[in-house]
């Protein structure tokens, strides 16, 4: 089972930020999965919208403090915090308010509906579960 500690994962410096590519060493190619660290004022282009792509993003904050901001909406998110920006042409935008903060950063274009996460359901109301989707 690949496992990588972003603690210590070598980061890649970009004119988008400090990056972490995390889909090879997890032999992950479903999605984009990619770790970012960035301090208070460290400058950055990472604003965006996906409307070429349709891509959904995810971005998990796993420590220290962001701002985002996704479409019209600004919100802070510290450790724990999942922000999501499902509308691919919504504008969305990150930075850090404390020193190492580190965002894991998901995405990909919209399949077919999948039940994802209906096992949960199933396994509470005491059904069987073969073969669950995440």
């Amino acid at each position: 089972m690949p496992l990588v500690d972003l603690r210590s994962h070598s980061h890649v410096s970009t004119e988008f930020g400090r990056w972490q590519p995390l889909n090879e060493p997890l032999s992950i190619n479903a999605f984009g999965v990619n770790a970012m660290v960035c301090d208070p004022g460290e400058e950055f282009e990472i604003g965006h919208d996906e409307r070429d792509t349709g891509q959904q993003e995810v971005y998990v904050v796993v420590s220290g403090l962001a701002e985002f901001t996704v479409g019209e909406q600004r919100l802070q998110a510290g450790p724990g915090v999942v922000v999501s920006a499902p509308d691919a042409h919504a504008w969305r935008s990150y930075r850090a308010l404390e020193p190492e903060t580190r965002i894991v950063c998901l995405g990909a274009v919209p399949a077919e509906p999948a039940p994802y996460g209906e096992w949960i359901a199933e396994a509470a109301a005491g059904g069987s579960v073969a073969g669950h989707d995440a």
